[in-house]
């Protein structure tokens, strides 16, 4: 009864940590992308979701032969410093008025941006969803943190080599299953999949820089004064 106990704990926190690890908002940006477009889902999924679990594994199998929560530590004091330099501040927001600025420019130069005359084609190979994948569990802060759990939960769970990469296993199904799941039911609905792709391409042709011009304008005077801020 105990070791049923361990291992229904041990392999319900690896669902909940391959859950973790996916929630990057570049992966569902990806993949709201690929099925608006609804062009080659299930091989540019399938490539994705392999550079997640390659990577994933990679940084599991790093992790395995250093602890990493004083290097994490570091990195957050230098986050931190960053943050609260208004140095930063200041040319993040020149940063962000001289893209405004030259956005504008664009703006008066070219009044009417040329509309796509042919369907959303897609952009991008299915083979660069995988390296999007691979980056996304491996660069960032929480990535580490996670899988270095994710590599103690494995170990805790059995000595045995097979058992350990068997918990494993189910962290890479959680990690993988939303975004199969999407996938799927999107192909389950091909009326719908088509309108959605008709308003992704009447989006894609319209003429946003007017939207950019108002976001990196706000954006930059924000910095300026927060960098400008008295006793901040």
């Amino acid at each position: 009864m105990d070791d049923f106990a361990r291992w229904s704990a041990a392999l319900l926190t690896m669902v909940g940590l391959g859950l973790s690890l996916g929630l990057n908002p570049a992966l569902y940006g990806a993949t709201a992308d690929m099925l608006a477009q609804n062009t080659r889902v299930a091989p540019r999924m399938a490539w994705m979701v392999a550079g997640l679990a390659v990577g994933a594994t990679v940084l599991y199998l790093v992790l395995q032969s250093f602890d990493p929560t004083e290097f994490v530590a570091a990195a957050e004091r230098q986050t931190t410093a960053a943050v609260l330099d208004r140095t930063v501040d200041l040319v993040a927001g020149a940063v962000f008025l001289a893209g405004a600025a030259a956005m504008t420019a664009w703006k008066l130069r070219t009044p009417v941006r040329r509309a796509h005359v042919t369907p959303v084609a897609p952009r991008a190979h299915a083979w660069s969803y995988a390296l999007l994948g691979a980056s996304c569990s491996v660069v960032g802060f929480t990535t580490l943190p996670i899988m270095y759990m994710t590599g103690r939960v494995a170990d805790g769970v059995s000595d045995h080599p097979l058992l350990r990469w068997l918990a494993y296993a189910v962290f890479l199904v959680a990690l993988a299953a939303p975004f199969v799941l999407l996938a799927t039911a999107w192909t389950r609905f091909p009326a719908t999949a088509a309108r959605v792709n008709r308003v992704y391409t009447r989006v894609i042709d319209t003429d946003h820089r007017g939207v950019y011009v108002v976001v990196l304008g706000v954006a930059g005077v924000a910095c300026i004064v927060l960098g400008l801020w008295p006793g901040r």
